[in-house]
């Protein structure tokens, strides 16, 4: 049976079986994609055959990049300021299954605004791009249309990161909430327990704080509850820093996933697109978000890349009363380290499958810890590496394969990443000390001349 006529038979056999729930399950996708149910069924019988995702990107092993936006909506101080920024990265392989990377970006980083036409309009923290694309239009979008406020972030991020942005979605906490009420609830394991006194209550124009807690463990979480979460920006017990967000938002984002696709999860899914609604922006057909499901449905959330920008990486803090505001900026004032990151984001499985013993040595000379931040940033990225600290001060960054062969794959990649060659030299002798087989990596003054920032804010 031909795929277009599996769908069909599908669609009449749901109809058949429970009018009512496949009714309002079309009806909730119309909604959501603003159009009709019978533009809906025919999506369905056209399948993913009516998205460029399956028919160019697929097909070409093009990476395809997608920004999520979390905002307030209507009724909330600063509706289409934009809480939660990720990017979700998948890497179309035509041999085996896709890598798939979860990138948090800050809503406190500080960065030029660009539109749609390449033009710089303003700067700011970047969680107002998609709030200025609502209020003023992007240049291509005028004010007030949809997509307007995707159109504007898209620009913004895809010139401060280094790849297209080919699709976003919005979602603002109505639809949060009672989207993850509609499936029920999810269970989150909270790693630590954490305490914050100044969580905004904006039910309101206002946003008074109040007090919130969580404790570490296995739970379930309402809508409400998951949304403080995903929110709280004052923890205490090193819940307060971006990273820390960044992580408890992925983790909400991984459970809704789970519930969704679960089998109870499908029996809410006319409730989980009610709730979800007119409380949803995207640039997605349904044609396209078939194409993705179909094509990261079989993938292990373990292998899952979750990553993101911070002040343990590419970023750095400055605060009040230094600052008007608490801003991150980036300590690469022209963005080519954090682009090169994201570019290199998706390491080729072959030489993450050598397991290979990779030791990180700071040899830049400047104290700042830079063998540390670059083990977590490679950890980021699913390198399981060891910090061997400082070592005597080298002009260069070299890359050392000492596993005798065995981690060639691994050794050729972060040569390519430093963009240097191989240094090829024999393993060392059993037994012989502060020396270890695998892959060496020497920071030298080169790379780190990145991190030094310019004291005077901004740049």
């Amino acid at each position: 049976m031909t795929s277009k006529r599996t769908v069909v038979a599908v669609v009449v056999v749901v109809a058949a079986i429970g009018g009512v729930f496949a009714y309002r399950t079309l009806d909730g996708l119309a909604h959501l994609f603003h159009t009709n149910v019978a533009s809906v069924v025919g999506s369905l019988v056209r399948g993913e055959s009516g998205s460029k995702i399956q028919n160019n990107q697929v097909a070409a092993e093009q990476r395809i990049n997608i920004a999520l936006y979390g905002y307030g909506g209507a009724g909330h101080d600063g509706a289409y300021l934009s809480d939660s920024i990720m990017v979700i990265s998948i890497q179309p392989h035509a041999t085996g299954p896709p890598q798939v990377a979860e990138i948090s970006i800050p809503r406190d980083w500080y960065v030029p605004m660009y539109n749609a036409a390449g033009k710089k309009v303003d700067e700011g923290k970047i969680n107002q791009a998609y709030s200025d694309g609502v209020l003023d239009g992007d240049g291509g979008v005028q004010a007030g249309q949809e997509d307007a406020g995707g159109a504007m972030a898209d620009a913004a991020l895809s010139h401060l990161l280094g790849i297209p942005i080919d699709y976003f979605v919005g979602l603002d906490f109505t639809a949060f909430k009672q989207g993850v009420d509609a499936v029920g609830g999810i269970d989150i394991d909270v790693p630590v327990s954490f305490f914050d006194p100044q969580y905004p209550s904006c039910d309101a124009d206002t946003c008074p704080y109040t007090e919130i807690s969580f404790k570490a463990g296995e739970q379930h979480m309402s809508g409400a509850t998951a949304l403080e979460y995903a929110r709280s920006r004052h923890g205490d017990n090193g819940q307060g820093t971006d990273f820390a967000r960044s992580q408890r938002q992925q983790q909400i984002l991984t459970a809704i996933k789970a519930k969704v696709l679960s089998i109870g999860g499908i029996g809410d899914l006319p409730s989980l697109l009610d709730a979800l609604g007119g409380n949803v922006d995207t640039n997605m057909t349904l044609d396209d978000v078939e194409a993705i499901y179909n094509l990261v449905k079989g993938v292990n959330s373990t292998s899952i890349v979750h990553a993101g920008l911070d002040a343990t990486n590419f970023l750095y803090e400055c605060n009040v009363p230094t600052c008007a505001a608490d801003y991150l900026y980036a300590d690469d004032g022209s963005y080519a380290t954090i682009d090169h990151f994201i570019q290199k984001v998706f390491a080729p499985p072959a030489s993450l499958g050598e397991d290979p013993h990779v030791g990180i040595e700071d040899g830049s000379g400047t104290g700042n810890g830079a063998s540390a931040r670059w083990v977590g940033i490679f950890g980021d990225l699913g390198w399981s590496t060891q910090d061997l600290g400082r070592v005597p001060t080298t002009s260069g960054t070299a890359v050392i394969d000492q596993s005798g062969g065995t981690e060639t794959a691994a050794a050729k990649w972060f040569a390519a990443y430093f963009g240097v060659p191989v240094t090829t030299v024999p393993p060392p002798s059993p037994g012989a000390t502060g020396s270890t087989d695998g892959v060496i990596v020497v920071l030298g003054q080169d790379e780190e001349s990145a991190f030094n920032h310019d004291p005077g804010y901004g740049s």
